[in-house]
């Protein structure tokens, strides 16, 4: 907790540069699904990974976006039952990549969609109450994917899961 609340005041306050390089989603996709594979193979979750052609290279700091993707899959992991599923996409945009982490898990409901990007803000559910966290990661996500000029929203129907979309410059 602590290593966050550091991470996110030295973002903020312009301390950390990101080394934007350009950065293979595959990659970083199969590297992470590498680091969490026994946790979704305990958990008896699917991770599916389908980065276009067309969007796999985005300019990035490489390790940043590598704790994006641990935090926004290990958030999927938690709140997605078993037999479950997690699904990485991108495609292109306009000007930038996006890049979606749906999971079929328990939905975010509307009145904590914004929320839940603020430092220490959980949603009051079941599973929150049973599952430690911090809530901080996914406003140390936001923050990261902010200084890359970047943007994050998420989509979420409850009961059905939940789609974290951001987006970053292309490769």
């Amino acid at each position: 907790m602590v290593n966050e609340l550091l991470d996110i005041s030295r973002i903020e306050s312009g301390k950390v540069t990101m080394r934007q390089e350009i950065c293979d989603l595959k990659e970083i996709a199969a590297k992470v699904e590498d680091l969490l594979s026994g946790q979704l193979k305990e958990r008896k979750l699917y991770l599916n990974t389908e980065i276009s052609p067309e969007a796999n290279l985005v300019l990035a700091d490489k390790t940043q976006l590598e704790r994006v993707f641990i935090n926004l899959i290990g958030n999927a992991m938690k709140f997605t039952p078993p037999e479950g599923k997690i699904t990485i996409r991108s495609h292109k945009t306009e000007k930038m990549v996006e890049i979606n982490v749906s999971d079929t898990g328990c939905g975010i409901p509307e009145a904590s969609r914004e929320a839940i990007f603020e430092e220490f803000y959980r949603v009051d559910n079941a599973i929150n109450q049973e599952v430690k966290g911090t809530g901080l990661g996914l406003s140390l996500v936001k923050l990261i994917v902010e200084a890359h000029g970047g943007r994050i929203w998420v989509t979420s129907i409850v009961g059905t899961g939940s789609t974290f979309s951001f987006t970053l410059p292309k490769g």
